[in-house]
């Protein structure tokens, strides 16, 4: 991935089925602008959750959100990874 911009972080998260998962968050005035992911190895049930999750956890400013029925693992990981992405960006401040 190229250089990161300003209030960029990048998260790291394992699916069981995948591998490993990134996501680039942008994050400024304590608030998910938004929230892509980089990097994955889903199959295609995976990709709900590839597809919604994101634009939940922008809405609610958390990863504290319901998974999505039927892609578990990939939910799991997409969070634990802006999670990660999140921890980096407020030790930052």
């Amino acid at each position: 991935m190229s250089k990161l911009q300003a209030n960029q972080y990048l998260g790291n998260g394992f699916s069981a089925y995948g591998g490993e998962l990134e996501v680039l968050l942008t994050y400024q005035d304590n608030k998910i602008q938004d929230l892509q992911v980089t990097k994955h190895h889903e199959s295609e049930m995976g990709q709900w959750a590839l597809d919604e999750l994101p634009g939940k956890i922008i809405a609610v400013n958390s990863a504290d959100v319901d998974g999505i029925t039927g892609a578990t693992a990939t939910s799991r990981a997409i969070k634990d990874a802006t999670t990660d992405a999140l921890n980096k960006a407020q030790r930052q401040k």
